[in-house]
């Protein structure tokens, strides 16, 4: 691990969120573990921002609809 002026925000919050819960990651998994986090960052970014009524789905599927005719 690079020093802390090396260190980039990320990987100072992921640091922070596994020294806080107990968790140790090995170093040899340490920058797929940086990756995964980067990836979960950005997705978890798109999915919280506004979307139009264009983005719902065209229909919404019932049970109780599907199962009436049994």
């Amino acid at each position: 691990m690079a020093g802390p002026e090396g260190d980039n925000p990320l990987e100072h919050e992921l640091d922070l969120l596994m020294r806080r819960h107990g968790i140790t990651v090995p170093p040899e998994y340490r920058t797929g573990v940086l990756a995964g986090y980067e990836d979960l960052q950005r997705m978890t970014a798109l999915l919280r921002q506004p979307r139009p009524a264009e983005s719902e789905p065209a229909n919404v599927f019932l049970l109780d609809n599907l199962l009436r005719g049994r």
